[in-house]
């Protein structure tokens, strides 16, 4: 657990399930009724099978037939391209004797309306987004507004609870997270790392491997070695690099769901967002984060740095950044929006 990739879907996916399954003892239901698929973890043959005590790992046509061999009438959460495939194809292939689906199809895409995967939507009897823009987008590629469910995406726990903060008598250290590592990025870091002499900075995850790439990489060589040696990178986002951080700066593009900001949260550390990121939609600026608008790199620097110079208001932040986690994102409260959803769709 201390070693998960924050920023893969898979982070929170068995907690999820294990509340949905835990619930679903407490109200007396049947947990077995509720078949959780996700994608594949990592790259294997198909055929091969690997599995978990609570779902199954891969998403093959042979390893949900075979879970499903009593016929019983089953609700199939597919989260993901490769899920959806397999259990659109299971309910094809269990039909009664009167010709109805023998399993009732809930899909989660997990990329934007629009890619191949949506081209499902016709399968399922729901379809599980995370956000209202999704949603909106959805619409927009003539998707049956019934189907569509918006449930706020949640992270895991973070094992230490409650988290502890940084000591405060050392240089503010930020992780830089996502996918979209621009050169406008690079811009704002370099002139956080002019302006505030202490400063460290962590590319963590999406934003540690870009910064490995030719270009990022001859940036940095470029810049005077007081500098260049306050920048580190990580190919992970991990409980282990959030208890070392004071906050996280989240650049991820704009379909990305943002997992490792919501992580970031349960750990109460200060999210910080551009305004036009996925991040942005997370915190209430000034309250549970901060939000940084325009594109201007030096606009956007200063108001790192003001953030930067107040540990105060990054504990504040990251305290009430985490109150909102458990209050919207923890995985028991996703647990029970979904049930909600299954029984919309079994009832």
């Amino acid at each position: 657990m201390a070693r998960t990739d924050l920023e893969r879907p898979e982070a929170a996916v068995l907690e999820i399930f294990d509340a949905v399954a835990r619930l679903a003892r407490v109200e007396g239901r049947a947990p077995a009724q509720v078949l959780p698929v996700r994608r594949k973890a990592h790259n294997v043959p198909y055929g091969v099978r690997r599995r978990s005590l609570e779902m199954l790992d891969a998403t093959t046509l042979e390893d949900v037939a075979d879970a499903l061999t009593d016929n019983a009438t089953r609700l199939v959460h597919a989260i993901g391209w490769e899920a959806g495939v397999v259990a659109t194809a299971v309910r094809q292939s269990h039909l009664s004797a009167d010709g109805a689906p023998g399993s009732v199809v809930v899909l989660e895409p997990l990329g934007a309306p629009g890619t191949p995967e949506w081209s499902l939507a016709e399968h399922a009897s729901a379809l599980v987004m995370q956000s209202p823009q999704h949603r909106l987008d959805a619409l927009r590629n003539g998707v049956p507004a019934k189907l569509l469910h918006v449930l706020p995406p949640a992270a895991p726990r973070c094992p230490a609870d409650p988290p502890n903060h940084p000591p405060t008598d050392r240089a503010p250290v930020i992780a830089v997270i996502g996918d979209g590592l621009t050169p406008i990025v690079m811009d704002v870091v370099e002139r956080v790392l002019r302006a505030s002499t202490d400063v460290h900075l962590v590319l963590a995850g999406a934003a540690g491997r870009d910064s490995r790439t030719r270009r990022f990489a001859n940036a940095l060589r470029s810049w005077p070695d007081a500098m260049s040696g306050r920048v580190h990178a990580t190919a992970t986002v991990t409980w282990p690099l959030l208890a070392k951080v004071d906050g996280v700066l989240d650049v991820a593009t704009q379909h990305t769901v943002p997992r490792a900001p919501l992580a970031a949260m349960a750990a109460a550390r200060a999210v910080l967002a551009l305004g036009d990121r996925p991040a942005a939609e997370l915190v209430r600026h000034g309250e549970t984060g901060v939000c940084l608008s325009g594109h201007d790199p030096a606009r956007l620097a200063a108001g790192l740095v003001g953030v930067l110079d107040d540990p105060a208001l990054l504990r504040r932040l990251g305290k009430a950044g985490r109150a909102r986690y458990l209050r919207e994102h923890a995985p028991d409260v996703r647990a029970r929006r979904l049930i909600e959803v299954y029984d919309s769709v079994t009832d």
